[in-house]
């Protein structure tokens, strides 16, 4: 295959996160905007405004421009039939984070992309981060020991007006498939696989279909134990967005929300702080003390769209392909399963 200098994208779904990959599009001179897949009035009112060429579906697009490859940004639900439409054409395809609804429709995508030939990107954008790459680093070189354990928060008062369309409701946008599912790509990433959860969980907040909070136990195939409380109805400053200043929308508040156990010091998440003992302290009754570990802050959606370049181009493999992103789903969907079960599950 001939290496394209120019990638020609299309962004089907102009809701926030389509917006936010519209940004990275625009920061990135070897990638072209052809066109909005949306039937919304708002798109059709937003891209008259911005002058992009708005379609209700692919095959017309496709007909009046030249297409590269697709990102998903529609509901969840949405995005099995969505992205089956565009590798049926032959495109690659970034899919907005999960990359299903379900493990099927997952399975499904994996083999009709390689009947296809295409290449699949699953939107776990937290990858291309070098404070994630420095944890895995840090762990894998044992420089707190033997990880024993982890504890992590996401809490934020989602606005009102964020749950207005119906679908928001849903526990297919709950805040464990929309939130939680990020943390749980990079505890992979880091820790290695999940091999049982168990969760509760309540609603009693909104009175939604959603969970309005869920407490999470994991077990790790390695031995480590960890547990995660999210919710998006309670107000706190932890959580990965406003540790890290991620989401231009809300505030930066620079607060860690993950601790990272191990047998010789600890490492607050995300932004990286190392606690070791003192001169060579071995227990509880010596002097422990934090040591700052900076890295590079960069736009993980402008990395992720030149990585989708690459990946179009076939100069790379997706970092998180189909298989990856469907086992990430797997334990998302196991945590909500334990808590109908009350049982732990086995992933």
């Amino acid at each position: 295959m001939l290496e394209k200098q120019i990638i020609n994208i299309v962004v089907h779904g102009a809701g926030t996160i389509g917006k936010r990959h519209l940004m990275a599009i625009n920061e990135n001179q070897n990638v072209n905007l052809s066109g909005i897949i949306d039937i919304s009035d708002e798109a059709k009112q937003f891209c008259e405004n911005k002058k992009i060429p708005l379609s209700k579906n692919l095959n017309d697009l496709k007909i009046k421009s030249e297409i590269d490859g697709v990102i998903i940004c529609t509901p969840t639900t949405l995005h099995y039939k969505n992205t089956l439409d565009a590798l049926e054409l032959g495109l690659d395809v970034l899919i907005e984070k999960p990359i299903s609804a379900n493990v099927s429709e997952a399975q499904t995508i994996a083999k009709i992309a390689q009947e296809n030939n295409c290449k699949v990107l699953v939107g776990h954008q937290r990858r291309f981060y070098p404070l994630v790459i420095k944890a895995k680093e840090i762990v894998k070189n044992g420089e707190i020991g033997k990880i024993i354990g982890l504890s992590g928060v996401w809490a934020l008062r989602k606005d009102n007006d964020y749950f207005d369309p119906d679908w928001r409701k849903k526990i297919s946008a709950g805040p464990v498939i929309t939130n939680l599912i990020h943390d749980i790509d990079y505890l992979r990433f880091i820790f290695g696989e999940i091999e049982a959860v168990s969760a509760y969980s309540s609603n009693n907040i909104n009175n939604f279909e959603k969970e309005d909070i869920l407490s999470a136990n994991l077990k790790f195939k390695n031995g480590l134990l960890g547990n995660f409380l999210i919710t998006d109805g309670g107000t706190s400053p932890w959580s990965w967005e406003t540790g890290t200043g991620e989401n231009i929308h809300l505030p930066h508040l620079k607060e860690n929300n993950l601790r990272i156990i191990g047998t010789e010091g600890s490492l607050e998440f995300p932004n990286l702080k190392l606690w070791k003992y003192k001169n060579k302290g071995q227990n509880w009754k010596d002097e422990i003390e934090a040591i700052e570990i900076c890295t590079n802050k960069i736009d993980a959606y402008a990395l992720q769209i030149d990585h989708f370049r690459n990946v179009i181009n076939r100069v790379v493999e997706p970092i998180t392909g189909a298989l990856d992103a469907e086992l990430t789903l797997k334990v998302v969907l196991s945590i909500l399963e334990s808590t109908k079960s009350e049982k732990t599950i086995k992933i």
